[in-house]
């Protein structure tokens, strides 16, 4: 008897989950919050801006389904965009826009069911957009080995510049085709300008298109062009020179004793780390790691002690040139990104054989060929990626158009190169530090 009532109660388990199976699962229903629809939203201000409207409203009261506020337009390609906003907001900006013509928006309340409320257009100027802005702004110039670029970009804001050049697509027929390996990204205010190489010193014709991740693309600036000559400066022929007593040490030595020569009055070169920092470790090729290093001498005065920012390195490079530009790559260590050793600000001394005193006095009979001057980023507590890659692998300074010195000749040239590092990026650092110091320009003789 026992078991027929187990057997019964099991047949009335299966036939209650047979049963419950059959039911369909619609999964978790959405909540049914109604389905009139929501009211308007006020719109309060709009305030035009680059390419764009910040609209500002209020949602209606007393309404506790309103999920977000969505605002629409259609492009002039046709296609509708579209942005949204929560219900915790006041305001939406509304981007993407080009030409300062009066353009239509329609803005619309969201509940949580998905009802909208009727549509609020807003009739509004925008500003010009930022690539309107640096296409109007873009000019392409002659440079060595390229071409030299600069344009506006003072909201910050991102944008490509697309670079075009002649290409035969067929005998006899060419055309101007994108070089996507050239395409420049710019979304910061300070570092507008660029060069592209290299190209041979012949007239050539180049074409530049900026577009933004809207979708908006400029009409294209056409440019013949003819690069300056140019060529990299044979870094293996360059030699640190010992005629102004560098030296080994690991830290800074005092001025007084050792920072100059006694029968001459010319200061002397840095004291290097060891051979592994010394000068010739900024020609060996090598981008990234820890190369040149040496301390600055310091003056002890009254119980206080100063250090002299100057140091110099000197070298025969063993051919006769005019520089053109130079790039500094800095060590690459987060620490070291427009901080710490990294060299701020450098001048460039020259001369040639013509100098016989050349070991003997200095800067008399030496030419100052540039001074320059490292840049900041817009905002040093908060440095953009672009920022940090424009330091670590585009520092660049062209010798005449970068050059802060009005008494420098940057034309001049020369065959032996005194560097004067004169400041540091963290002005209480006790070295300076280079990776490499990389030269271009135009070689007149070889020795």
């Amino acid at each position: 008897m026992k078991k027929n009532i187990i057997y019964a109660i099991l047949i009335l388990v299966c036939s209650m989950m047979a049963v419950s199976c059959m039911d369909s699962y619609l999964g978790i229903e959405q909540p049914d919050f109604g389905t009139g629809t929501p009211e308007k939203l006020t719109v309060n201000k709009v305030v035009p801006m680059a390419g764009a409207l910040e609209i500002h409203f209020s949602l209606p009261a007393g309404n506790p389904n309103q999920a977000q506020v969505v605002a629409s337009y259609i492009n002039k390609a046709g296609d509708e965009v579209e942005f949204k906003v929560s219900r915790y907001s006041n305001t939406i900006l509304v981007e993407g826009f080009t030409g300062t013509d009066e353009v239509t928006v329609d803005l619309a309340v969201v509940d949580e069911s998905g009802n909208r409320s009727d549509i609020t257009q807003v009739h509004d100027r925008p500003l010009l957009s930022p690539v309107e802005i640096a296409r109007e702004s873009l000019l392409a110039t002659p440079a060595f080995g390229g071409v030299k670029l600069e344009w506006e970009n003072k909201e910050a804001l991102p944008f490509a510049i697309h670079v075009l050049t002649e290409d035969e697509i067929q005998l006899g027929v060419k055309t101007l085709i994108e070089d996507p390996s050239k395409t420049i990204y710019s979304s910061d205010s300070l570092n507008t300008s660029t060069y592209l190489r290299q190209y041979d010193n012949v007239e050539q014709i180049f074409g530049f298109v900026l577009t933004d991740k809207w979708g908006n693309r400029t009409d294209t600036l056409i440019e013949r062009i003819t690069p300056y000559k140019e060529e990299l400066i044979d870094r293996t022929l360059i030699e640190a020179v010992p005629y102004f007593n560098p030296t080994y040490g690991t830290s800074g030595k005092d001025y007084a004793q050792f920072g100059f020569d006694p029968v001459t009055g010319i200061q002397n070169d840095g004291i290097a780390h060891s051979a592994n920092f010394a000068p010739h470790t900024m020609f060996n090729g090598v981008t990234t790691g820890n190369h040149f290093l040496a301390y600055k001498f310091f003056r002890e005065e009254a119980g206080q002690r100063t250090y002299v920012h100057d140091l110099y390195v000197t070298f025969d490079l063993h051919q006769d040139l005019r520089l053109s530009r130079v790039q500094i790559y800095p060590r690459t260590g987060s620490s070291y990104t427009y901080a710490r050793s990294s060299v701020k600000r450098f001048r460039i001394w020259g001369t040639n054989d013509a100098n016989t005193t050349r070991w003997s006095k200095f800067p008399e009979g030496w030419t100052l060929i540039g001074e320059y001057q490292g840049k900041m980023p817009a905002n040093p507590a908060s440095i953009t990626q672009e920022e940090i890659d424009y330091f670590n692998n585009r520092q660049e300074y062209a010798i005449a158009e970068d050059n802060v010195n009005p008494e420098a000749n940057p034309t001049e040239s020369f065959r032996y190169m005194r560097l004067q590092l004169m400041e540091t990026y963290t002005p209480t650092e006790t070295f300076h530090t280079i990776n490499e110091f990389r030269m271009f320009g135009e070689v007149l003789q070889t020795y």
